[in-house]
């Protein structure tokens, strides 16, 4: 901590939460890479100087297997972002990807191929919870919109680099140089501080109240956010069985008894319910699709004599200025209206995709122009960078209450990781067998039932801190916050509290 007192005497705090987020971005920008690898590493096996030559069947697992190796990395993950610390965990997530790089420069196989982007996945399931947690655990709540949506934006830079890398150089000195990337990510992630509400659920208060002014400052606002917190976390370990002299026996019949009540609580279940709705949302909208199948989409939909290598960095560059301005966008409007305006642009949007793909492929086009489709295919874009794809990471590093921070946002990466392999896996399979039209309108009936569901459920969180949106969950309303506060200040560290009914002896 000595390092962070000297520093902490230059730059602003609003510099530091930066630097903080620009090490989980830099991270992510290299899982970007690994989403776009795909897009240059399949045409190039095609080609008939290729070493390597895979089936139909063995490419839809070269690209979809990263899907079934996220869930591997959320079971990882989960349990160790809470027990050993989000910094620790968050170089753990280093290991895999380095090895899945170099991996693939050794390999001559296509089972060398699925078992490099395996390995690629395993640290892309486990960096998926864990990032937008540490952003949101070590930003201020005015910035944590902003700062959040750059999950998106640095995925939207580490595909759209990869992709620019397949125009100029081979997939394995694409390869080699994207793993520069993630050595940089490494650099970053040593110098970060830990995460004051982790340390606090460990009962390292004096640690966490230094690292959190370093970071947030420490005018009023900032320092009752954090008496609060500390307040909030004193109580539930007071509650718990830590650091309580029991036998073995006893800890494992008292977890299991906690863990029954723990899933019957509103705070538990409705975010997660809400962000298993919101991931599938986000990867049946299909990003994460038309990333991996750029060039065969743009030939199905636009036309085979497209220019798709063109067209491919053409919306590489949309979806980045669609991202910056997503940024923006968090920060002035609620993510409610951010998130549901866009999803019904991309329900219309597919909709619109697949009635022009049946016209073209039935003759019923009055006049066939290339720039129909790619406009069409333009607003898809924008609908899903804009909103779809960054509220998502945004909402799940605020909605989940400290105490089920690591656990709530291990099972709800779930549904994320499981939905990846299926989208990808299933998109060439239903394709070929009900066609793309009828594809595009299958999704679309499947992001039109997650809007109904998460329309429901999930509250605004914008503008509100972390200890706020707890307290919703939990049923606790701002005035029920305000009889809790204390009357004498914070003397001794110790909190005298309002009453707000009557004792009756």
């Amino acid at each position: 901590m000595g390092e962070l007192q000297k520093s902490g005497k230059k730059g602003s705090p609003f510099w530091r939460q930066f630097f903080v987020t620009a090490s989980v971005s830099t991270n992510i920008i290299a899982h970007g890479c690994v989403i776009g690898f795909s897009a240059i590493l399949l045409p190039s096996l095609r080609l008939p100087e290729s070493h390597i030559k895979a089936t139909a069947s063995e490419e839809s697992w070269i690209v979809s297997i990263v899907g079934f190796a996220l869930i591997t990395g959320n079971i990882i993950i989960t349990p160790l972002m809470d027990s050993i610390g989000r910094k620790r965990s968050h170089l753990m997530t280093i290991l895999p990807v380095l090895v899945g790089w170099f991996l693939l420069l050794l390999v001559n196989n296509v089972a060398g191929l699925i078992a490099a982007r395996y390995l690629q996945g395993i640290a892309m399931g486990m960096l998926g919870p864990l990032g937008s947690i540490i952003i949101g655990e070590m930003t201020d709540p005015r910035n944590r919109g902003a700062f959040l949506t750059c999950v998106s934006l640095s995925l939207t830079i580490g595909v759209m680099f990869c992709h620019s890398l397949g125009s100029f150089f081979s997939w394995q000195q694409s390869a080699l140089i994207c793993s520069f990337i993630t050595f940089l990510s490494l650099l970053l992630i040593i110098y970060n501080p830990e995460s004051p509400p982790w340390l606090l659920s460990k009962g390292r208060v004096d640690e966490a109240r230094e690292i959190f002014i370093w970071l947030r400052g420490d005018d009023d606002q900032q320092l009752d956010e954090l008496e609060k917190m500390i307040a909030a976390q004193k109580m539930i370990r007071k509650s718990s069985v830590v650091d309580q002299n029991l036998s073995f026996g006893a800890k494992v019949s008292r977890f299991f008894s906690y863990l029954g009540k723990t899933i019957k609580k509103p705070e538990f279940y409705k975010p997660i319910t809400i962000m298993v709705f919101l991931y599938v949302m986000f990867q049946f909208a299909g990003i994460n699709v038309i990333s991996s199948y750029t060039t065969d989409i743009i030939h199905q939909v636009v036309g085979p004599d497209a220019n798709a290598n063109a067209i491919m960095v053409a919306l590489d560059i949309e979806r980045l200025v669609c991202n910056i301005l997503a940024v923006f966008l968090m920060k002035t409007m609620k993510r409610r209206t951010l998130l549901f305006s866009t999803g019904l642009i991309c329900i219309l949007s597919y909709v619109g995709k697949g009635m022009y793909v049946y016209a073209k492929q039935n003759d019923m086009l009055p006049f066939d122009n290339q720039w129909v489709p790619i406009g069409l295919i333009g607003v898809y874009m924008f609908s899903l960078t804009v909103g779809i794809s960054s509220i998502p990471f945004a909402v799940s590093g605020e909605i989940f209450p400290l105490e089920y921070r690591g656990l709530g946002s291990g099972i709800s990466i779930l549904g994320l990781s499981l939905n990846f392999f299926v989208a990808l896996k299933c998109f060439p399979v239903l394709t070929g067998a009900i066609g793309l039209s009828n594809t595009y309108y299958l999704y679309a009936g499947v992001v039109t039932l997650c809007m109904a569901v998460v329309w429901v459920m999930m509250p605004e969180t914008k503008g509100k801190t972390l200890q706020e949106i707890e307290d919703s969950f939990r049923g606790i309303s701002p005035a029920d916050s305000k009889s809790a506060e204390p009357l004498n200040g914070r003397a001794n560290g110790e909190m005298m509290r309002r009453c707000s009914s009557v004792i009756i002896y």
